[in-house]
């Protein structure tokens, strides 16, 4: 009968519409591939990004352009310890946050940059060896 189809009908949609709501939150919830690729191609993209940036006040290795503005680098950091490898992940969360104390009180970067030495070589040298 045509209740019959009409219910059989409704009920193909609200799985397909389910399907389609768990799939999205799937992909939308998953955390970012920790990897060697996955950072190296981050870490080309937020360098091109930092190439747009303005000033000379601070700059990070492996990032080879400066900025006036911490944040910009807070943003970039950011976005490679999210993808970075767990061998490099502790000393790029160390520069993120670095830069996060700096962009809260600028009087703080001579002392940072300072605590953050270590850190910066760690990840420059291994951005260097992998990121041909």
């Amino acid at each position: 009968t045509l209740a019959k189809r009409r219910t059989i009908i409704s009920a193909g949609i609200g799985v397909l519409l389910l399907t389609i709501v768990i799939v999205l939150a799937i992909v939308t919830l998953s955390k970012p591939t920790r990897s060697v690729a996955t950072f190296c191609s981050t870490y080309k993209q937020e360098d091109a990004r930092l190439a747009k940036s303005y000033g000379d006040t601070y700059s990070v290795h492996p990032f080879t352009h400066d900025s006036s503005n911490p944040h910009d680098f807070v943003v970039a950091l950011s976005n490679l310890d999210a993808v970075a490898p767990k061998e490099i992940e502790p000393d790029v969360k160390t520069l993120k946050q670095l830069f996060e104390k700096i962009d809260k009180d600028p009087s703080q970067a001579l002392s940072a940059s300072l605590s953050g030495l270590g850190a910066e070589s760690n990840v420059s040298d291994w951005t260097a060896q992998h990121c041909k």
